[in-house]
């Protein structure tokens, strides 16, 4: 039992709950002190002299005993009555054992036995009540109780407090107490005939009880829960009329009446199972229901076998035979019960009982086939043949023919028996070698879930299948669901946004392995989630969900619905879904990582636009935390623009001005990425960029400036290279200021673009055009970054277009290498 269960039935419980443990407690309590006085008491009997046969309070002979016993070989049986034991009347055990004491051991008693209206004479010798006796009596039903109470105290471990543990526990005590009190009634004759009549009549209580909630609740035990009462008021009554008339003549009619009562409890029963698995259309209770049938199919032909030799007047010896053993068969239809309590999938169960009859057709026929075969060899063939010298040859011949021609046949048999009762282990493989190489050859996501979902529809007969792929960065995650469509043959897709709290999908991570809707409703455990999950799976119409698990986390859940045959889930339909969703986990995420790495080529051919290649592949590594959003930000902005561009783009031909400008703005970006900026857009012949936006940077308008007097040094490199090639040179003049911007993705969205914008970029691109060719322009608020490092000489107050007021225009003063 896991620790998960054990730790619900002991853990947070109300009071009602409490209470509820401790009547369970106390049944068992119960059951053990009344197997304790029955064992102590039939210890007595070991090697003490007895009449060879055992009797009740009446002097009504039970239908217990051996078939040695000195009764059972007079021919004594239930329910003969003794009336006297050599001469003297016999009205107790206690006169009984008197004349047993005057005799010996060994040593014969005649005794007056009553049979219906007649009255006869039979002589039985006394003996000893050895161990063995006492093993096979009164063993056999002290075990037969404590079964039947361990069977139902599992159940209710399992799952506590529910209706259908109460009332199954309820039948298990009824009937621990009536085979645990059973030896002591035709024995020791210690009182608990008091207890065993109860049992008795309450069994049938219990019995029609737990019929109104299994195989499942019935509605009008829904409307009207009192109706849980009534049987019990009745078997209140038979007790009481039981007890009251022991062991007086009205007893016996009393007794007849509470059997009809004890046979409509089995009735009640077997009625509800027989509705459930024919009429039902609840899958888990036609499945609950045929586990109960094969446990009985199992259980009773034994015990019937009983009632018919006793029904036909058996002998004592007879009907002790069965009785004494037939409680061994008899557990099997409990525990069945009990089974289809507790297991809540019940996967296996439809294998092994067609297994279990396709296997006894099989050796039926193997049988008959070596049968029919010896047969026809030996006295159709050799004999007419051969004569004399067939049985010398027949042994030989029936070698070859067994190799060569039965076995043959009879491996045709297996497959098809496989065929016809449990599909063959290949036709698994096939399917998941096929389903494997089709994903396998696939890394697009969207594609490997319909291909998954749609395998699990065709391959199985199912009439829904869906996979929900989480996304845990994400606040939902997205679901593809597969199901029948309004027109024949037609298979309807829809997409679902589960939240990623969902409480089925946390569920599923956290347990970690396939959950069913039935567990939902039935296990304690998940009683916190119950309702939320059945609504999920109600949403769904699903009936069962699988975690697809790579790497030790579960990556996506499949969900199924029903098995469009009606029938239940096989132990072989889990484990190929099990299979499908460990090949589909290895699948889906491959093709995540495919999205992902396509996503990163995007991302890293986007941001090199801006970025230098070791700044790109840093972010791309996620070691560099950025923010492309809206956003505000302090950052300092640098406009460069060339001087008289016009006037060149005039005097030069289309191709010589593309390659100018492509080598020019090349070595500008270059500089510019150097100094950890981020180029932020050409306007023309402008280059933009901007210093502390995309990456963190200790200082933006230091590294700013350095960036322009970099980029004034290059230029006279390019122009040297320009003259030798075209005969041109240019200048350009740069303005450089620092204040807050917005900066983020700007536009509609069939393209956007990620830039700056504010009235900080509109003071730089000014300040570019106050610029004189070869100056850089700086203002007073990147200057008050910059300290003590850089040359500055402050130029008079000028006016600048959109500011109200003169603005102070300061110049950095650097040294051009020499040309």
């Amino acid at each position: 039992m896991q620790d998960s269960a054990r730790l619900n039935f002991f853990r947070n419980l109300s009071p009602r709950e409490l209470a509820g443990r401790a009547l369970f407690f106390t049944l068992i309590l119960f059951v053990s002190i009344t197997a304790f006085i029955c064992f102590r008491n039939a210890v007595r009997w070991i090697d003490k002299p007895f009449a060879g046969f055992l009797v009740n309070e009446r002097m009504v002979l039970g239908n217990i005993g051996e078939y040695y016993w000195t009764g059972t070989q007079a021919g004594l049986k239930y329910p003969d009555k003794i009336i006297a034991a050599n001469g003297k009347a016999v009205h107790s055990m206690r006169d009984l054992d008197a004349v047993i004491h005057d005799v010996g051991i060994g040593e014969p008693i005649v005794y007056s036995i009553g049979r219906g209206k007649n009255v006869i004479e039979v002589t039985v010798p006394t003996m000893l009540f050895s161990m063995v006796d006492f093993v096979v009596i009164f063993g056999t039903y002290l075990f037969a109780g404590f079964a039947y109470l361990l069977i139902a105290v599992v159940v209710f471990v399992i799952k506590p407090g529910k209706n259908v543990s109460w009332a199954f526990l309820f039948v298990g005590f009824f009937l621990s107490i009536y085979c645990i009190a059973s030896f002591d009634i035709s024995s020791s004759h210690s009182g608990l005939i008091k207890l065993y009549l109860p049992a008795l009549a309450f069994f049938p209580a219990a019995a029609i009880h737990f019929s109104f909630f299994f195989p499942d609740e019935k509605p009008f035990v829904k409307k009207h829960p009192v109706l849980q009462i009534s049987p019990y008021v009745v078997s209140s009554v038979s007790s009481a009329l039981l007890l009251w008339s022991y062991p007086s003549p009205p007893f016996s009619e009393i007794y007849q009446l509470v059997m009809i009562w004890v046979i409509a409890g089995a009735v009640a029963l077997l009625a509800s199972i027989l509705h459930a698995y024919f009429m039902n259309s609840s899958a888990i209770a036609r499945q609950r229901a045929k586990v109960v049938l094969f446990g009985a199919a199992l259980a009773f032909p034994i015990p019937a076998l009983f009632l018919v030799v006793s029904a036909q007047g058996g002998t004592l010896g007879q009907q002790s035979i069965l009785n004494n053993f037939l409680i061994f068969p008899m557990l099997i239809f409990p525990a069945s019960i009990a089974y289809a309590i507790a297991k809540h999938n019940l996967f296996d169960v439809d294998v092994f009982i067609k297994r279990t009859v396709g296997y006894g057709i099989m050796t039926a026929f193997v049988g008959a086939a070596y049968f029919f075969l010896q047969l026809l060899l030996r006295s159709v063939v050799l004999t007419p043949l051969l004569g004399g010298a067939a049985e010398k040859v027949y042994p030989v011949l029936f070698a070859l023919l067994v190799v060569f021609l039965f076995n043959p046949v009879n491996r045709k048999v297996q497959e098809g028996v496989d065929s016809i009762f449990f599909r063959k282990k290949f036709d698994y493989k096939d399917t998941v070698i096929s389903v494997s190489n089709a994903l396998s050859s696939v890394l697009n996501l969207d594609e490997i879930v319909r291909k998954i979902i749609h395998t699990v529809r065709k391959e199985m007969f199912i009439d829904m299948s869906g996979i929900v792929v989480l996304e845990p960065q994400k606040p939902v995650s997205r679901a593809i669901i597969a199901f029948d469509g309004p027109a024949a043959g037609r298979e309807d897709v829809r997409d679902l946004c589960i939240p990623n709290n969902d409480p089925l999908l946390s569920l599923v991570s956290r347990e970690r392995k396939l959950i069913t809707r039935y567990d939902i409703d039935e296990d304690p455990r998940y009683l916190p989630e119950k309702e939320p999950c059945k609504e999920r799976f109600s949403k769904m119409g699903a009936t069962m969900v699988i975690p697809l698990i790579h790497k030790d986390e579960v990556r996506a859940v499949l969900a199924v619905g029903r098995k469009k045959s009606g029938h239940f889930y096989s132990r072989e339909d889990v484990e190929l879904l099990t299979t499908l969703a460990s090949h589909g986990a290895v699948a889906i995420e491959n093709a995540k990582l495919a999205e992902r790495m396509q996503k990163e080529e995007v991302v890293r051919t986007n941001l090199a636009r801006y970025l230098s290649p070791q700044i790109v592949d840093r972010i791309v590594q996620n070691n560099v935390q950025m923010n492309l959003g809206g956003d505000r930000k302090v950052v300092t902005v640098l406009f460069s623009d060339i001087r008289n561009f016009t006037t060149i783009t005039e005097s030069r031909p289309p191709d010589q001005l593309i390659t100018i400008l492509n080598e020019y703005f090349t070595s500008m970006a270059e500089t510019i990425f150097e100094q950890q900026g981020s180029l932020d857009k050409y306007i023309g012949d402008a280059v933009v960029a901007v210093f502390g936006s995309l990456i963190p940077v200790e200082n933006p308008a230091r590294n700013a400036v350095a960036a322009a007097i970099a980029m004034m040094n290059r230029l006279p490199e390019l122009n040297r290279r320009w003259e030798k090639r075209f005969g041109f040179s240019m200048n350009i003049g740069i303005g450089v200021n620092t204040g807050e911007v917005f900066l983020g993705n700007i536009g509609s969205p069939e393209r956007m673009e990620f830039t700056v914008i504010g009235d900080a970029v509109n003071v730089a691109s000014r300040f570019s055009g106050l610029a004189k060719p070869g100056e850089i322009l700086v203002t007073k608020e990147t200057l008050a970054h910059l300290g003590a490092d850089f040359m500055v000489r402050e130029h008079p107050p000028a006016e600048v277009k959109g500011k109200s007021g003169k603005l102070e225009v300061f110049e950095i003063v650097y040294t051009q290498p020499e040309i």
